[in-house]
């Protein structure tokens, strides 16, 4: 039987919890940096709706039928939109990449900074894009 720092024995139960702990906080750890990266994707994927829908929406008189909106309010919140739905695809590769990753007990690519600098890259290169279509349009 186990014993633990005070020397008293550890149960059955305890003794198997111990045995599995590391792999089971590595799962809940990944599942939730998942659930965060699907919360950023949608919240980027809401604000580019948000955008497309009311960031052309000026003060038109209800008479005028053909009146133009903007381009630069689609544009932008297309561009959110679909940087969100590219988040929420990284998001589940990298969650199932990990998970495997887990399971095989593969720790070769402990350094995954390159990753998440990519995906901020991403971002703001769109963002910049925006600024420049406002400024260009």
């Amino acid at each position: 039987m186990k014993m633990t720092d005070s020397n008293t024995p550890l149960s059955q139960p305890e003794q198997s919890l111990t045995k599995f702990k590391g792999s089971f906080t590595d799962h809940l750890a990944n599942e939730r940096t998942f659930l965060a990266w699907t919360r950023t994707s949608l919240g980027i994927y809401a604000f580019g709706c948000a955008i497309t829908r009311f960031g052309g929406i000026e003060k038109i008189p209800i008479a005028s039928k053909n009146s133009s909106r903007d381009p630069k309010p689609l544009i932008s919140g297309l561009v959110l939109v679909a940087c969100g739905i590219i988040t929420l695809l990284y998001s589940i590769y990298r969650y199932y990449r990990i998970n495997r990753q887990i399971i095989e007990r593969d720790l070769t690519e402990v350094s995954q900074i390159r990753e998440p600098i990519g995906a901020s890259l991403v971002l703001l290169l769109s963002l910049i894009g925006i600024l420049v279509i406002f400024i260009i349009l």
